[in-house]
């Protein structure tokens, strides 16, 4: 909201700048959608417009012809994104908020050098990691399935540790002292008092997970070959490398996929936002009230 301090004149500037650098933000998107719409005559040629001048519906038709089959299986690969999206963000909110409250509350030996010790993973590039890793589930025998994208991420992150364990300092001690005198142990504690106050935390964790697992390409990209397991993200890199029989792309269906893929990540800014505003460290006072 803008200040209610500034006149109508400076009020005008500052809604002129935000609609010119908000229709900059939204020209590549506008851009997809007319491509999305382009007759296949246009595709041949690619002369493309960046304001919709056709409205060719059949290019959507043509992507859901054969959902779950074919060189386009769409169907699948949503349910394989949708179940790698669903255990990753139950992993993520999980293991964090768990790890987090070991570091937060739990007083033992060393706490503060083993905090020390996470955090320095994070300047810890994936790349490094990236062989090791793959050879470790290839032997596992996890090549050419979906856990390998799953499983790391019931391994806490370092970032939502750090991010959780913010809030987690914020809750009074008071809260905790009422709690263990009720007789509730560490998990009680960590399931009835702790996970309540930090919903916030979790919800932009979980915004976090979703917004990396349904657009991750790399994952996919090392441990699956089997068109049938691929994700969505996997699935429009793939059709955006492959040719019709005519030897051009067609690349009305590439962006009708790009787009399908981005509208669950604008509708979850929306529905999500509020969450994201939420996002104060003294959020665990309102226990106290």
């Amino acid at each position: 909201m803008l200040d209610k301090h500034l006149n109508l004149p400076k009020k005008i500037v500052v809604y002129i700048l935000l609609c010119f650098f908000g229709f900059i933000l939204f020209a590549p998107f506008l851009y997809m959608i007319s491509i999305s719409l382009a007759s296949p005559e246009t595709n041949i040629i690619q002369n493309f417009t960046f304001f919709p001048k056709e409205f060719y519906w059949k290019n959507f038709i043509e992507l859901f012809s054969n959902i779950f089959g074919g060189s386009r299986p769409i169907g699948l690969w949503f349910l394989n994104t949708m179940f790698v999206v669903i255990l990753s963000i139950i992993g993520q909110i999980f293991s964090s908020s768990l790890v987090a409250y070991g570091f937060a509350q739990m007083k033992y030996k060393h706490k503060n050098k083993y905090f020390l010790l996470l955090l320095a993973t994070m300047m810890l590039p994936a790349q490094i990691t990236l062989i090791p890793v793959f050879v470790i589930f290839r032997n596992l025998g996890l090549y050419n399935t979906l856990w390998p994208l799953i499983i790391p991420q019931f391994f806490a992150s370092a970032y939502n540790v750090f991010f959780t364990r913010q809030f987690m300092t914020a809750i009074p001690g008071s809260l905790y002292e009422a709690a263990e005198m009720d007789g509730l142990n560490n998990f009680g504690i960590y399931r009835k008092i702790v996970l309540p106050l930090i919903m916030p935390a979790l919800a932009a964790i979980a915004i976090f997970t979703f917004n990396h697992a349904w657009g991750d390409v790399m994952g996919p990209l090392i441990y699956i070959s089997d068109s049938s397991k691929f994700t969505l993200a996997l699935g429009a890199a793939n059709l955006s490398a492959s040719t019709n029989p005519t030897g051009t792309l067609n690349t009305s269906l590439v962006m009708c996929l790009s787009l399908l893929l981005s509208i669950p990540q604008i509708l979850l800014y929306f529905f999500g936002q509020k969450y994201l505003f939420q996002l104060k460290l003294g959020v665990g006072s309102s226990g106290t009230k």
